[in-house]
């Protein structure tokens, strides 16, 4: 159970409405304009209240309400034009029943009107001669109860056959059975303070059985399943129908006074599920919870309630009733109903407040906690001259939505939730275009909402915020192209609008975000390009022809625009050869853009000429084309190592090679000779033209060995042995003349036959004992070996390599060692001695092995071989001689 008794406020939601948000139900032209002039009279509203928010002085309610952010009401209200020419003309409403297939509606002078849900009326009954208080109805029969102390009961389908039953005391509550049509069977009470149980005997004569008596007027009667409830001074009693026992009973709160009498108000239950019910009496509300067995059908009838000898034995309860929660409101409740998300929707007069207390006032409560989360005052017509009692809250499900009434003595007023379609109008009345335009997504046509939309854009241009004003208008374009809706209307709106940032110079903002994709109106590109190229905001406008593609601006007219600001040289001609360069080559079109590129230094104009075998269309001298990727000057060739001027100069070493028929060798070589520092790229140029094609560098031998001696000595060598156009003289002389060269001495002289120069070049100069072994071995000369050996006797360290090197020709220790002289050192000489020792010992103790296996094993061969020449053979004559017989 919950107890709010103390008032917790109403929470701030400024309410505001207008004739476009009224929906008035119209009968004429005429009408119309008459309508919505009264209902604009009659029906105003105050700014809501906050239980968070109690203001303390002007200066902060002002500005609280400009800092929070209007919205939208709740609840939206249509008065109701088209009801009975009857209703309120004469008479007022005094009674009303909602039900899903029809409204009843009751009157002060006896009158029971019967409409669809539309309000087409049905009939309307004299049933009284006085206030009908109370309605009832099963779906097949209707009861009323009047102040007149009498119950009428009729048929639906024939409103006309009407019982009526004099209790000659006023009825305040009258409730049929469910099984009425069967048993005749109901339960009224009023002002004598009796609930009463009325049936027909087996005579058709009423019988009438007093339930409850003695505890002050019964204010209301109602039923839920096999469970009837009624309210008087008791407060709220639930009792079971089959067992005949009280279920629960919940006393009406009293602090003593007189003004909280309960009979000083109307009870108003809603029974929002099938197992819940709502009561709202004076200013308190109850929510109970039921607890119903579906299965059981008997006891069910109100029959049943009385006690038979046998029913009279059980005592036990077969149902519970609990109270799930409980609060006091400021207000003096006039009707309840559920509303969405577990919340209450009352009417009823705010007694808190001091001025315009016959107001009646809308609140929306929580069910669960109790506070107020919205509320309205509804000003209804003549409602200065109405009490609380004068006013009903109904609610009916229209199809899918629910819709409530508020019907008061001469007036009906139709109140439903705010639809998405009436956010929509709502934002839009208040200039919130934004909000309007995403609600329009669900509410409106995409053609509607792209209105709304642009018109947010307008608002965003009136405020000068043209940043938010582009990336919205862009969204806005990538969302519907996304969808494919609306795209030549947008595109022009488009247009429109970014011409305005245009005409205002606001480029920078716009360039940000307009979209390519999509396309807009070239217009649109041209006039952003021109811009910043007049200004001279050329980083810009590069940014934007590097970022746009080139259809979508008008690319021939600039490129020629950019061509004429070229012919002047002026401080940004780089500038306009890039750019244009950038557009030639998009369209491939590299005859026209290699001019721009070699101005530039442009390095991709190499690729461009490799690739597309454009070298012999260019009129450029072949030391600018091989200068190209080159910055420094031609002084500092000479600095670069020869890993970085191949690096550096690869491309258009390649570009001549590859182009050598357009590239004429002769005219290439004769470029690079002179000055002398361009001798590096000269040999870059030969050497690579030697491997691709040897026979065009074949009379250019020669000055490739000065080259390679240069720029790359450590590939002299091989390309003496790889290369056979040089001269040999020539050769001989160029190495011999210059230091460091002995390698390649030592080729050359091997290649003349000169073995014996070689050999002593190889041991005088270079001191190298297994070179001059190696050489000697590779040429296989017993001579040279002997002439080896013969010049090495003085030199220690090549005595000792010879001694240490197989003996390829049988005799060479022997020939070494007797040609030692005898006064020699030589280091290490008393091993190697020892090891050739050993290892001729070694090898005579093999040999003499393999001598001992093949000697017996020929010994044992040549025996049997003997044995075989010795042995006789056997003839038989005889047998020979007999066959011949």
């Amino acid at each position: 159970m919950e107890d709010n008794h103390g008032y917790n406020g109403v929470s701030s939601m400024p309410i505001e409405h207008k004739p476009s948000e009224i929906e008035l139900e119209r009968r004429g032209a005429a009408d119309t304009g008459k309508e919505i002039i009264e209902y604009s009279d009659e029906i105003t509203e105050k700014p809501a209240r906050s239980n968070e928010e109690q203001p303390s002085g002007p200066e902060e309610d002002s500005e609280s309400d400009s800092d929070e952010e209007e919205t939208p009401p709740l609840l939206k209200y249509t008065r109701l034009n088209k009801l009975p020419t009857n209703f309120f003309n004469r008479d007022s409403i005094s009674a009303c029943l909602f039900q899903e297939e029809f409204f009843a509606f009751g009157t002060h002078s006896g009158l029971l009107h019967l409409t669809l849900p539309d309000f087409t009326p049905i009939q309307t009954l004299k049933l009284h001669r006085s206030s009908i208080l109370s309605i009832h109805s099963d779906n097949i029969y209707f009861a009323t109860g009047s102040i007149d102390g009498t119950v009428a009961i009729g048929l639906l389908e024939d409103p006309s056959n009407i019982t009526s039953f004099d209790f000659r005391r006023p009825i305040q509550a009258v409730v049929l059975s469910e099984d009425y049509a069967t048993h005749k069977t109901f339960v009224s009470g009023g002002m004598a303070g009796e609930v009463i149980l009325s049936q027909r005997n087996w005579l058709g004569n009423r019988v009438d059985t007093t339930l409850v008596k003695g505890e002050g007027p019964i204010m209301g009667i109602f039923t839920i399943g096999d469970i009837i409830l009624w309210m008087n001074d008791a407060g709220i009693t639930f009792c079971s129908i089959h067992s005949k026992t009280q279920l629960l009973n919940v006393k009406f709160p009293n602090d003593g006074s007189d003004e909280v009498r309960p009979a000083l108000y109307k009870p108003h239950v809603h029974f929002p599920e099938s197992d819940r019910i709502l009561v709202g009496w004076g200013r308190h509300i109850w929510m109970f919870k039921v607890s119903l067995k579906s299965s059981i059908d008997y006891g069910k009838n109100l029959g049943s309630i009385l006690s038979s000898a046998a029913s009279s034995l059980r005592a036990i309860p077969d149902k519970k009733v609990e109270l799930e929660h409980y609060f006091q409101l400021r207000l003096q409740i006039a009707g309840v109903a559920s509303f969405k998300d577990d919340q209450i929707l009352c009417l009823g007069f705010d007694i808190e407040s001091k001025e315009n207390s016959n107001i009646p006032e809308l609140q929306v409560i929580d069910a669960v906690s109790g506070l107020d989360v919205y509320s309205d005052e509804v000003i209804s017509k003549n409602y200065k001259n109405l009490s609380l009692n004068d006013y009903h809250l109904g609610k009916h499900i229209n199809q899918t939505l629910p819709e409530y009434f508020l019907i008061s003595a001469k007036d009906s007023i139709r109140i439903q939730v705010f639809s998405l379609n009436d956010h929509y109008n709502w934002y839009l009345t208040k200039g919130n275009y934004l909000k309007a335009w995403e609600i329009g997504k669900y509410a409106v046509s995409p053609d509607e909402r792209l209105t709304t939309g642009f018109k947010y854009v307008y608002q965003l241009l009136d405020d000068e915020q043209w940043e938010c004003a582009v990336s919205f208008i862009t969204s806005l374009i990538a969302s519907n192209a996304k969808e494919g809706q609306q795209m030549d209307r947008l595109l022009e709106e488009s247009r429109k609008v970014f011409m305005i940032f245009i005409d205002n110079g606001k480029v920078d903002s716009l360039t940000e975000c307009i979209p390519t994709e999509p396309r807009l109106d070239k217009s649109i590109y041209d006039a952003i390009l021109n811009y910043y190229l007049e200004e001279r905001k050329l980083e810009k406008f590069m940014n934007c022809i590097h970022k746009w593609p080139l259809n979508v601006y008008s690319f021939q007219g600039l490129q020629d625009r950019l061509e004429e600001k070229i012919e002047k040289h002026d401080t940004f001609e780089n500038i306009y050869r890039d750019a244009i360069i950038h557009m030639y080559l998009i369209q491939k079109l590299y005859v026209k853009a290699v001019p721009h590129m070699i101005k530039r230094k442009d390095i991709r104009v190499l690729d461009i000429l490799l690739t597309h075998n454009l070298a012999s269309q260019i009129t450029l001298s072949i030391l600018d084309l091989v200068l190209l990727p080159y910055d420094d000057s031609i002084k500092s060739l000479n600095k670069l190592s020869i890993t970085d001027a191949q690096k550096i100069f690869q491309k258009p070493i390649n570009l001549l090679v590859s182009n050598r028929h357009s590239f004429q060798t002769s005219k290439v070589v004769d470029t690079l000779s002179n000055p002398k520092e361009l001798g590096l790229i000269l040999f870059l140029y030969l050497s690579r033209l030697s491997v691709i094609d040897p026979d065009l560098t074949a009379k250019y031998e020669n000055d490739l060995i000065g080259l390679y001696a240069e720029f790359q000595k450590g590939q002299l060598l091989e390309f003496l042995k790889r290369r056979s156009n040089y001269d040999l003289e020539k050769a001989i002389e160029f190495c011999s003349n210059r230091h460091g060269f002995h390698n390649e001495l030592i080729y050359l002289w091997g290649k003349i036959g000169e073995n014996k120069k070689a050999l002593s070049l190889i041991i005088d100069e270079l001191n190298d004992p297994n070179l001059a072994i190696e050489f000697v071995k590779n040429w296989g000369d017993a001579d040279l070996w002997v002439f080896m050996v013969s010049y090495s006797m003085d030199k220690p360290k090549f005595i000792k390599a010879l001694l240490d090197s197989p003996d390829q020709f049988g005799k060479t220790y022997l020939e070494v060692i007797r040609a030692m002289p005898p006064d020699l050192h030589v280091s290490g000489l008393k091993s190697t001695v020892v090891r050739i020792s050993r290892d001729n010992a070694l090898t005579l103790q093999v040999s003499r092995n393999v001598f001992k296996i093949i000697d017996d094993e020929t010994r044992e061969y040549g025996l049997e071989y003997l044995k075989y020449m010795t042995m006789g053979k056997v003839f038989h004559v005889e047998e020979k001689n007999r066959w011949k017989s």
